[in-house]
């Protein structure tokens, strides 16, 4: 759920090339009602299309190596997917500051379109895997584009009610995808899953690329592209993923493989570290993380989309498995958790119009707190609908920081790092969902091991009958795990308590240019 201008003159930064930046940003180039209702339908189309791509093939993968006649490589179809567009978000963010949104936006929807037809006709695994890779490389750079392109074309206090629009298509795309994906497979095929991203990708680039060419293009340094960077950012970044991916399932956590892959995580991080001090464009602009403000909000966004997934992900197989619900039944019950997330995130884009973000997180994120403190009480005892009520609520508390953490972070930098600020927030985000989730499943599997097959890991939870007092088990091992949520927000609280408001300007607030 990618989500991702102008400061006043008496902001931290100072002119910016001889004007402040709130009259730098009135200068630039103005769109239309009609103009900005056509960015904003191509841009969530293009995002909608990156985000369901991520969703929909869930169901579809056993068909799929039953197909093609593997099934031990089976994992790598969404793994590839994972690494390739982490990998790409704060790359193509720093590319579109380079060269333009419109020439970046239209690469990568190409390079998504492509790969997805690739996918569709591909005949072997391995075929499939490369396919899906190089479709992450777009589908990544969607996902870290969409935000930026809006942040460029629609006033600041106008944002959040955008940025709750893509909130609403992180909700759509996990609850509607995997079951697209399963009727599609089941009546038509599997390669009609990645048939239907063509028409759709085709139809985002001619609904965009005409209207971004008004778009003004800041830098045009090729020699200032930090590939030595770039390599090591893809080298740690994919070691990490791996790592929380494979850990525990494949290998074990203390063994070689596991430990060579941290090595590698730490070798190549603090190589990137030292690159990204001496590079002349690095990738993380440094001049973004010396605002205490962003610093925070990249903080929050982490923790926070941690433990946001973990409660997507994992509670499934905890109304499976602690409650007895079959799957079917398990996804209905997710259901409202959803929609209260995109009712909240609405709420709050609404209330941003008015200047000032820092009040619904306040009151949002007790809510969330004290909906994981009740899970955590009563999970081996509370009913279905009372935990599918329990987490409507929680998803009310948490809706609000979908747009608050983007519009928050885009108000407080220069308009020729929207790019790299909202790829960083979208990079950030990634990890700490890919690391929230990872660990949410290594406490369920710890604390529920006495009660589990040896080596049985988070998904087999649903695929063995257990006992009474194994259910009894797993279900107080779940409550702790929502305890543990519960204090990770309250953490994301306590970080966002102590950041700085800074007003949501409106075209009408930017001094004009002096004669």
């Amino acid at each position: 759920m990618s989500y991702q201008l102008a400061l006043f003159y008496s902001a931290p930064y100072g002119p910016i090339h001889g004007l402040d930046f709130a009259t730098s940003w009135r200068m630039q180039t103005t769109f239309t009602p009609s103009e900005i209702r056509i960015i904003v339908t191509g841009a969530m189309l293009a995002m909608f299309l990156s985000l369901l791509d991520q969703t929909i093939i869930a169901t579809a993968l056993p068909p799929i190596a039953s197909d093609l006649n593997n099934f031990s490589q089976i994992s790598w179809v969404v793994t590839a997917y994972l690494l390739a567009s982490t990998c790409v978000t704060p790359i193509v963010g720093k590319l579109s500051d380079l060269y333009g949104r419109r020439i970046t936006m239209v690469v990568s929807l190409a390079v998504f379109i492509v790969a997805s037809a690739l996918c569709a006709l591909s005949t072997s695994m391995l075929a499939l895997i490369l396919a899906r890779a190089l479709q992450g490389l777009g589908g990544g750079g969607l996902i870290a584009l969409g935000q930026t392109v809006i942040a460029e074309v629609v006033d600041p206090r106008e944002r959040g009610r955008y940025s709750a629009y893509f909130s609403t298509m992180y909700a759509t795309s996990s609850v509607i995808g995997p079951t697209l994906g399963g009727v599609m497979t089941q009546y038509w095929g599997w390669p009609l899953i990645f048939w239907i991203s063509v028409p759709l990708g085709l139809t985002a680039l001619l609904i965009t690329e005409r209207v971004l060419r008004k778009l003004p293009v800041r830098h045009q340094r090729p020699s200032s592209i930090d590939y030595a960077g770039i390599a090591l950012l893809c080298g740690a970044t994919t070691a990490l993923l791996l790592l929380v991916s494979l850990g525990g399932k494949k290998f074990a956590w203390t063994g070689p493989e596991s430990l060579a892959l941290a090595a590698a995580v730490l070798s190549l991080g603090i190589l990137f570290i030292r690159r990204e001090r001496r590079a002349a464009e690095p990738i993380f602009a440094q001049r973004l993380l010396r605002d205490p403000l962003v610093r925070r909000l990249l903080v929050i966004n982490f923790f926070f989309f941690g433990a946001y997934l973990a409660v997507v992900v994992l509670p499934a197989i905890y109304f499976q498995v602690a409650l007895g619900k079959p799957s079917s039944e398990a996804g209905f019950l997710m259901i409202p958790m959803m929609l209260s997330t995109s009712v909240g995130a609405l709420l709050t884009g609404r209330y941003l119009r008015g200047g000032r973000y820092k009040p619904p997180p306040l009151v949002g994120l007790p809510l969330a707190i004290c909906s994981m403190a009740f899970m955590a009480m009563y999970a081996d005892s509370v009913s279905a609908p009372v935990a599918s009520a329990v987490l409507l609520l929680y998803g009310l508390g948490i809706g609000p920081v979908f747009p608050v953490s983007t519009v928050a972070a885009q108000n407080a930098v220069e308009s020729r790092d929207l790019g790299a600020l909202s790829s960083t927030l979208a990079f950030v985000r990634a990890l700490g969902s890919a690391l929230g989730v990872a660990a949410a499943s290594a406490l369920v599997l710890g604390l529920a091991s006495e009660a589990l097959p040896p080596g049985a890991g988070i998904e087999d939870l649903v695929r063995h009958s257990l006992a009474p007092d194994a259910r009894a088990i797993v279900a107080r091992a779940f409550g702790i795990m929502f305890g543990a949520i519960g204090a990770v927000l309250a953490v994301a609280l306590a970080l966002f308590a102590r950041i700085e408001e800074r007003s949501l300007p409106t075209r009408r607030d930017a001094p004009r240019p002096a004669e």
